[in-house]
């Protein structure tokens, strides 16, 4: 099967989300990269996402970017991307990370606890190009939610492109071809 998206010499790595409780579900454990305690509201609402566990879940991600510079991979040639919970971390590792990255994916997500988000961010990434893609039926991630993400983003002076396509909570074929052409962009 040819790759989806073509990057000769690249190294791509896919973490899985730890397995814990999840509220939402009925405290089910599940892989998630943070508990949610309840739907709606938008992004932000104070008390729904866990702060620790996005926090610990973002020394996790860290360690990888660690582990790939010592390997030689220099901080300024890696990409955070991730779907749904995947997409927050992408944001919120990404905009904390203390090194310049080449950039932030955030596909069917949000900007978690944006009410602290400022203060939280590294200067190192604050003209860090971001790609955000969304669903305009997303049932699990509304819209409104990334388009609240983008306008904060993009008030605050963040570099970022917006994408919208006519599906649910899921990934598409042009979406996964605007990354790629993102990942020429900010990498050729």
């Amino acid at each position: 099967m040819p790759r989806l998206i073509s990057r000769p010499g690249t190294r791509w790595i896919f973490p899985n989300a730890p397995v814990r409780p999840v509220t939402l579900n009925n405290g089910w454990r599940m892989p998630s990269w943070f508990d949610i305690r309840f739907l709606g509201g938008g992004s932000g609402v104070s008390g729904r996402e866990c702060p620790d566990e996005a926090q610990e879940s973002a020394e996790l991600i860290v360690a990888l970017m660690e582990a790939e510079h010592a390997r030689g991979i220099p901080y300024n040639r890696m990409i955070l991307v991730g779907f749904s919970q995947g997409g927050a971390m992408s944001l919120y590792t990404g905009c904390r990370f203390p090194e310049t990255i080449a950039g932030m994916v955030c596909m069917s997500g949000y900007l978690i606890f944006p009410e602290v988000h400022m203060e939280a961010c590294a200067e190192s990434n604050r003209q860090t190009p971001i790609l955000i893609c969304h669903w305009t039926r997303d049932d699990m991630v509304p819209l409104a939610s990334g388009e609240r993400t983008v306008e904060y983003l993009r008030e605050n002076g963040w570099p970022v492109e917006f994408e919208q396509y006519p599906m649910f909570h899921e990934v598409c074929m042009p979406e996964i071809a605007r990354v790629g052409d993102f990942f020429a962009e900010i990498l050729d």
